[in-house]
Order: C-alpha cells, then structure tokens, then sequence
C-alpha cells in the first residue's frame, strides 16, 4: 500500500506572469513560501522516497487559469523537490499535478499531498 502524506501551508501563492515589481520583493516572497514549506515538512517529520506523485492545491480568493496556477506554485514546488531529494523535472522519481479552490474571504494558503508510487 502506498505512502502518503497530506499537509497545509499557510503562504499565498500568486501568479507573477503579468506583476510589475522589483526583484527582491519577488525573492522575499519565494523564499518565505520555501521557509513555511519547510517548517511544515520538519515539524511533521516526512519521509518519502521517489518515485511519487506531488498534488499542490493552491487555496485563495479568486481562481487562477491553468498556466499562471503552475507559475505560482514554482517556489514551492523547488522546495518541495529539494526536500524529497530530487529535481523537479525528473519525471521518473516525481510527477507534479495542480488544482486550486476557492476559500473564505481573506483565505489563502496551500494543500500538498505527496503518494508514494508503487516501483
């Protein structure tokens, strides 16, 4: 039976495709969405092994098309690569899947579930 683990993030993901804005602020924003991924993934001791299937579930106000939904999940996506121990475009050790939904008001945040494939 496969492993798998599920987690919330609470960081907004944004898509930055048609954002005006310096570089350092888009840097500040990446690596503070790496560092909440990271601390969720410490606190709840994960351990997987690849190959596995990655579902990043961006919560938020407004829903974004298709493109610019796996644009905003880049950083974290990075990370969460990095974490498990892998490049992200390796396909045989790790395959990305994307979805959103809308939250409450002022709701913003992240749901990742990671299942590990049967080798």
């Amino acid at each position: 039976m496969p492993t798998e683990f599920s987690f919330y993030v609470p960081t907004k993901l944004v898509s930055e495709a048609n954002m005006r804005e310096h570089w350092a602020i888009k840097n500040k924003r990446k690596k503070g969405q790496q560092r909440a991924v990271e601390l969720v993934w410490l606190a709840q001791r994960i351990r997987v092994a690849p190959p596995v299937v990655v579902h990043l579930t961006r919560v938020g106000v407004r829903k974004l098309d298709s493109d610019n939904l796996a644009g905003s999940a880049k950083g974290v996506r990075d990370q969460i690569a990095k974490l498990i121990g892998v490049d992200d475009g390796d396909e045989r050790k790790v395959r990305w899947e994307y979805s959103q939904r809308k939250g409450l008001p002022r709701q913003y945040g992240l749901e990742v579930r990671i299942v590990e494939v049967d080798r």
